[in-house]
């Protein structure tokens, strides 16, 4: 078991997002910390929350706008903490930063999700594709399975934000799995929601102490249905209307699993190599599948 709480130790900066941007934040007891890897459901698991806090399956709000990604540049921080201290709703907000970069707040829910780590590899690739600016990577090229490998390889790099690499996710994975026991620590899997929506929101919903009655979870789960959001781009994608996306409708691409069944054997062979050293078995089955992890 844990003994001690999570601790921030390290400053995490990149081109879009820069972890100092914490140290103004001030806390509510009932806030909730959505956690995640790059294009591991963040979005999703934004609309989700919004949802079910609402408890309103058109509520008509942008989770975007209201849930901001703390971190990130796109909003001053006096404007961002200005609109957090205005809300009078439950606060929800996202960052990508490993759990060794924000401050652990006992009161607080933290939902951690992920993603299989070779769908996120094509995901990536289709973020990166769709943004009209040039994102700095190391191993983006046309090549899909000598990009894969590169992907694969790429070192974490201590402190470093924005690498969009294996390593990156799966730093951030180990940051909260180290402390899974803590009680407010919660895992979701990209997967599972895909399967079973209906029972990871009403999971989600015990976690946040939200009552549901069923006819209304079965209006929202409806409404979380990635088809249902991506009818509704508009509302539900970051950073709408700020042309940063060549095509705002492509945000939610395809958002299935098993991409990754394109690459060749040799291309996997490469990845479980890399993924051997970085994680023991029981999480790599976890990372993949949503399945193993003792939560």
């Amino acid at each position: 078991m844990t003994e001690n709480y999570p601790v921030k130790n390290v400053h995490y900066k990149g081109f879009a997002t820069d972890s100092i941007r914490w140290e103004s934040f001030i806390p509510r007891d009932d806030d909730i910390f959505i956690c995640t890897p790059y294009k591991c459901g963040t979005t999703w698991s934004q609309a989700i929350c919004a949802s079910l806090i609402f408890r309103d399956p058109d509520h008509g709000k942008k989770p975007a706008m209201i849930s901001p990604w703390v971190d990130s540049h796109l909003k001053s921080i006096e404007a961002m903490n200005q609109m957090l201290d205005n809300q009078t709703h439950r606060r929800f907000f996202k960052t990508h930063t490993p759990l060794d970069g924000i401050d652990y707040y006992p009161s607080c829910t933290y939902i951690a999700v992920y993603r299989d780590p070779r769908d996120t590899y094509f995901s990536l690739r289709n973020h990166i594709e769709n943004m009209n600016m040039d994102v700095p990577t190391t191993w983006m090229s046309e090549d899909v399975g000598e990009s894969f490998r590169k992907w694969a390889a790429e070192p974490n790099v201590v402190g470093a934000a924005e690498l969009f690499t294996l390593a990156e996710l799966v730093h951030h994975y180990r940051s909260f799995r180290k402390f899974s026991d803590l009680a407010n620590v919660h895992f979701f899997h990209y997967s599972e929601l895909k399967v079973d929506l209906n029972g990871q929101m009403q999971r989600l919903a015990q976690i946040l102490d939200v009552s549901i009655e069923s006819e209304l979870m079965s209006s929202l789960v409806e409404a979380a249905e990635f088809e249902s959001m991506k009818k509704k781009a508009e509302q539900y994608v970051p950073a709408s209307g700020m042309e940063i996306w060549k095509d705002e409708g492509r945000f939610f691409h395809k958002g299935t699993s098993g991409q990754w069944l394109e690459l060749s054997e040799e291309d996997l062979e490469f990845y479980y190599r890399c993924m051997g050293e970085l994680v023991v078995s029981e999480d790599l089955a976890w990372l993949q599948g949503g399945t193993g992890l003792d939560k």
